[in-house]
This record gives C-alpha cells, sequence and structure tokens, in this order.
C-alpha cells in the first residue's frame, strides 16, 4: 500500500469549500496511485490543490449553499 501524502479524513462537508478541495485533492490523489503515480515523487501535495481548485470551484459555484469559515 502507497502511504498517501494527503491524510484520511473522517468527516467533511463538501458545502464548505476548504472541505470541497480537500475531497477533490483526495479523489485526485486516489486516481494518480491508481494510475502509478508515487506520492512525494510524481506529485506534491500543492500539485493536487493545484490541480483539484478548478473542479472544486465549478461544484462550488453551482451549489445552493455557501458557507465561509471565519477564525477569530
Amino acid at each position: 500500500m502507497t502511504t498517501q501524502l494527503l491524510r484520511q479524513v473522517d468527516k467533511a462537508d463538501p458545502s464548505t469549500l476548504e472541505d470541497l478541495l480537500l475531497i477533490m485533492a483526495k479523489n485526485m490523489e486516489h486516481s494518480l496511485i491508481e494510475a502509478g503515480a508515487t506520492p512525494g515523487k510524481d506529485y506534491s501535495i500543492h500539485d493536487l490543490y493545484t490541480w483539484s481548485t478548478p473542479f472544486a470551484l465549478e461544484v462550488f459555484k453551482k451549489s445552493d449553499a455557501i458557507t465561509y469559515a471565519v477564525e477569530f
């Protein structure tokens, strides 16, 4: 079993952009590993987020619920 760069996530809320990006990046990583890519050699976490962002933004734009996370 190949060790993935992104950790396992127990709960995610795809109605929030940050979780949607994580879900998309994890899907991207899974696909790359299935295709034979080596984590850390063929791609980085930055690559996963860069490649996943357009897909996540498209889904997020079409969603009815927009939630913003604010940290004080």
